[in-house]
């Protein structure tokens, strides 16, 4: 009977002792993230520039659209669109086939698996410093070396050419990423069942029906969750294109993250280069939805579900 009396006595002592625990942490989390996206979001509503001295005014929805019908801005998406999809499809293809190769190998897969992770380690704007070297069109090694086996005459400059500097840019970027698609698609290989495998190979299924069969139907799920965690992360691609390119030449490397940059800290126009912010970050948010409701099941997709449910 006493335990009972005194047990409400020490659950309110251990959930004020929780709230005294995570406060401080739910505080930092507001200094650090909560008040910037408010902050930001206010300032994109007015005519905030930090190279003029008079106050701000209420803009309305004008630096968004400024922003949206820009011709700066569409040339921004459009390399932006181009690089992405670009490194997705490098990364994904390489990943997969290095994944395919290490899930089969019977002796050795840790060294593998340990090589293949090395590029991860390395910082993204180390990375750019090297191949900024590496492919610099003057003293690069890179044509160094395709010269003295003989597959080009001349020096090819792959950071000022501007039919090669988006590929250059892609090759770098997928470079340091494909590892992280190569562990997550091994991952889910090497966690299907070796029966449908084994029972695919009796019926006289070979490799390529295996894996558009067997394999790649049964990872569809991690494969797609693959994509969309590196489609966020290479969408606002910066430090690689900063550190190689600087958004040149020209503006043939423009993306929206150095375009922003460009807009903030050289324009110092605050306000519009919040608006482009949040265009992006919706932009990212559709894609995102497109991208969670093809990873869905046909069958509970809402609208096969209301389908469903109107001919039940």
């Amino acid at each position: 009977m006493e335990i009972r009396k005194t047990l409400p006595g020490y659950m309110k002592q251990d959930r004020f002792f929780g709230v005294v625990i995570t406060l401080p942490a739910i505080v930092l989390l507001a200094l650090l993230f909560v008040f910037p996206v408010i902050y930001s979001f206010g300032i994109s509503f007015t005519n905030f520039n930090f190279g003029v001295s008079e106050i701000p005014r209420f803009t309305g929805i004008s630096n968004y659209a400024e922003s949206l019908f820009s011709a700066e801005f569409h040339n921004s998406l459009r390399i932006t669109f181009s690089i992405t999809i670009g490194a997705l499809i490098i990364e994904f293809v390489c990943g997969m086939v290095l994944a395919l190769l290490v899930n089969n190998i019977t002796s050795g897969a840790g060294f593998f698996k340990a090589s293949y992770l090395v590029p991860m380690m390395v910082a993204p704007t180390v990375a750019g410093l090297l191949f900024r070297f590496i492919l610099n069109g003057e003293f690069g090694i890179l044509n160094t070396i395709l010269i003295a086996l003989g597959v080009i005459e001349s020096n090819i400059q792959w950071l000022t050419d501007q039919k090669l500097v988006l590929f250059s840019i892609m090759a770098v970027d997928s470079w340091a990423t494909i590892p992280m698609i190569f562990l997550l698609l091994y991952t889910a290989l090497s966690a299907l069942s070796h029966d449908m495998i084994e029972a695919g190979r009796i019926d006289g299924a070979n490799a390529w029906q295996i894996f558009t069969l067997i394999q790649l139907p049964n990872i569809k799920g991690p494969a797609l969750v693959t994509l969309f965690i590196r489609f966020m992360d290479v969408f606002r691609i910066y430090d690689s294109i900063y550190v190689l390119t600087k958004g040149g030449p020209g503006t043939s490397t423009e993306s929206l993250s150095i375009l922003i940059y460009k807009i903030n800290w050289t324009r110092y126009d605050m306000g519009r280069a919040a608006a482009m912010s949040y265009i992006m970050m919706a932009i990212m948010f559709v894609i995102a939805l497109v991208i969670q409701y093809f990873s869905m099941d046909r069958e509970d997709r809402p609208f096969f579900k209301k389908k469903r449910a109107e001919y039940a």
